[in-house]
């Protein structure tokens, strides 16, 4: 499906990024693989290669420019271009606001979730316009709706999403697709146990359960890879997930019960 197609994957050293790198890499493409812990790339780099396909690792922060600069540019060095851009890369938190004692949180969150993204857009779009390529975000149901404890992901995820309305318009007849990807909780990622506490700390192993509705990181891999072939705008997973700006429109009150049932399922 994507033979000899290139794909960069920021925050492919686990997780989703991992999961999408492993796919791809099943399926013919060429992977460029950046994130910021060297051994962790190297493991997805092995994987990549065991499934056959060809990949190069390159070590930085999507919080940096230069590192990003150097991403796209190591990228084009290698394969001649870039197909597709995945801005996979993100933080997340667990924290109620008024418990909160380092704000530092919050810079972090909007440089790693927006900004990161924003920082490989302005580099690879040179390159997505000679191929008539893609940039995927992958955003969140969280930048339609909140949920408690996460106010600076949401915020960041919001912040991502109308970034990618607007990139959207930018580039109307350049030939470049704005995928915007919106999952539920994915599980098999470490993206819970890292999520940031009230003091800046990491929250680290908790007992607290995904619920049902939380989709896997292969099962979510193999959704986003399928809009990508079909150069779809928009994902939601699951897809009944579409229903919640009408809720938060029509029946405010009634999610905001939903979402803190939800919550209040998990344990502590």
């Amino acid at each position: 499906m994507f033979a000899k197609k290139t794909f960069i994957i920021t925050g492919a050293s686990s997780g989703l990024g991992k999961q999408m790198a492993c796919d791809l890499s099943g399926s013919g493409a060429n992977c460029v693989l950046f994130g910021r812990n060297e051994d962790k790339l190297a493991e997805t780099l092995l994987l990549c290669e065991e499934q056959g396909g060809q990949a190069i690792s390159v070590i930085g922060d999507v919080t940096q420019p230069d590192d990003c600069q150097r991403l796209v540019d190591e990228a084009v060095k290698r394969f001649g271009g870039i197909d597709v851009y995945i801005s996979n890369a993100g933080l997340s938190m667990w924290a109620s606001f008024d418990q909160v004692e380092d704000l530092g949180i919050f810079r972090q969150l909007m440089e790693v979730n927006y900004l990161g993204a924003v920082h490989g857009a302005h580099y690879a779009l040179p390159h997505l316009k000679k191929s008539a390529g893609q940039f995927v975000a992958i955003a969140s149901i969280q930048s339609r709706m909140a949920i408690p404890h996460h106010t600076g992901y949401a915020a960041s995820k919001h912040a991502l999403e109308g970034f990618c309305h607007g990139l959207r318009y930018d580039l109307e007849g350049t030939g470049v697709n704005i995928l915007t990807v919106h999952p539920h909780w994915i599980r098999g990622t470490d993206m819970r146990a890292n999520a940031f506490s009230f003091d800046g700390g990491v929250v680290g192993k908790s007992k607290r359960a995904h619920n049902k509705e939380s989709i896997t990181s292969e099962k979510c891999s193999l959704a986003v890879l399928k809009a990508i072939h079909k150069r779809k705008s928009e994902l939601v997973i699951p897809n009944k997930l579409r229903l919640v700006p009408w809720l938060k429109l029509l029946w405010p009150g009634y999610l905001r019960w939903k979402i803190r049932s939800l919550i209040k399922g998990q344990g502590k």
